[in-house]
């Protein structure tokens, strides 16, 4: 009886053996069916531009059925890989065709080409005709960008024209100041974008101006009406389109109050013998009463002063307006901010004259706050 048993169960598996094997056979055939499926080449690159100066492009294989992968990059860095993803640099300009061939699990083969523009590095950059030139005179601006640009946008600040889109504008400007040119170029292709900006002179430079007071603090200036007496305040707004200005509060009881920027030696002014100079500031007050007793250039390079640094010590010199030495002086302050200015010549005797600071003298008869701003010396062109 059990062999009975053992019999028909040995020969049950084996039917159900013989039944499953079609199904076994079929399902093994719908894999490789839909592995063959599967067998597909895909790829992307970040972006089908670049430029010739190290910016990357990523490549990034998404191929199904991929047993192994080749990537050929001419002229890049690097120039082949085996990686799912890269990140290649071009150093040289031109039309590139990286190549992907993929080898899928079944030995077949497949290769996908990309089309690549590698543009120059694009670098803004002009040459002005002039990089000083009296106020009313005018500056050609010509282009010197390299990268083959398809765009000018010119800023001229006070010029006119103030703004340009020609490739080499020509522009007037009517202020004494620096001016900084800017220059933006774009190339359409690749929608690069680069900037480069220059300074020119309009007008005599500044060989001080520290009184523009526009950090917002009072330094290089030091002060005397028999003792030091504070000089820190910052006024808003300033003259002359300033944001701020400075001030200090005249005593009544004073005799006089005495500012200069002798003993400083980030304040040093050298003044060229022969040439001619124009020292000019800002000035206001907060009440009537005040007048500007003294307004000069002085050159004096004492031993002790802090301006002196391992120098050649120079003696006391005054330099006072041309022609008199009280000629628009004094000046007589008001509630309104009016400009004083005044012209010196130096002697052409080949005296060496390297630490030149203005001398402001106020006096007055009340108690008021006195403005400054703009304290400046320039020589005459």
């Amino acid at each position: 009886m059990l062999n009975y048993y053992l019999k028909k169960r040995a020969l049950l598996k084996l039917f159900t053996g013989m039944m499953l094997l079609p199904l076994i056979i079929s399902c093994v055939d719908d894999n490789f069916k839909e592995e063959e499926a599967l067998k597909e080449l895909m790829a992307t690159v970040s972006s089908e531009f670049t430029v010739a100066d190290g910016a990357e492009l990523t490549f990034v294989d998404l191929s199904f059925g991929v047993s192994s992968r080749v990537w050929t990059f001419p002229g890049g860095i690097p120039e082949t890989s085996t990686e799912p993803a890269v990140n290649v640099a071009f150093q040289e300009e031109g039309e590139v065709q990286p190549t992907l061939e993929i080898t899928y699990f079944d030995g077949t083969k497949e290769v996908k080409t990309f089309d690549i523009t590698v543009f120059p590095v694009l670098i803004a950059d002009f040459e002005p005709s002039a990089t000083r030139i009296k106020v009313g005179e005018s500056i050609t601006f010509t282009d010197a960008s390299i990268g083959s640009p398809t765009s000018w946008s010119w800023e001229f600040p006070s010029g006119n024209p103030a703004i340009s889109t020609e490739q080499n504008p020509t522009v007037t400007f009517n202020i004494n100041q620096p001016v900084e040119v800017m220059l933006t170029i774009t190339r359409s292709a690749d929608g690069n974008e680069v900037s480069e900006t220059k300074m020119v002179q309009i007008g005599p430079p500044e060989l001080i101006l520290n009184g523009d007071f526009e950090n917002g603090a009072v330094v290089g200036w030091q002060t005397w009406n028999g003792d030091a007496f504070p000089y820190d305040g910052i006024e808003i707004p300033g003259a002359n389109g300033t944001a701020t200005s400075s001030s200090f509060t005249y005593t009544d009881t004073w005799s006089f109050a005495q500012i200069i920027s002798r003993d400083f030696a980030d304040y040093k002014v050298s003044l060229e013998p022969g040439k001619d100079y124009i020292l000019s500031m800002y000035v206001k007050a907060g009440a009537d009463g005040v007048s500007l007793g003294t307004f000069r250039v002085v050159n004096h390079l004492p031993e002790w002063s802090g301006a002196c640094q391992a120098c050649v010590e120079e003696g006391y010199t005054e330099y006072y307006p041309n022609g008199s030495s009280v000629s628009g002086i004094p000046f007589v302050l008001t509630t309104d901010w009016q400009q004083v200015s005044i012209q010196i010549t130096i002697p052409d005797d080949g005296v060496l004259r390297t630490n030149a600071f203005p001398d402001i003298i106020f006096g007055a008869d009340v108690t008021t706050k006195v403005f400054i701003d703009e304290i400046s010396l320039k020589v005459v062109d």
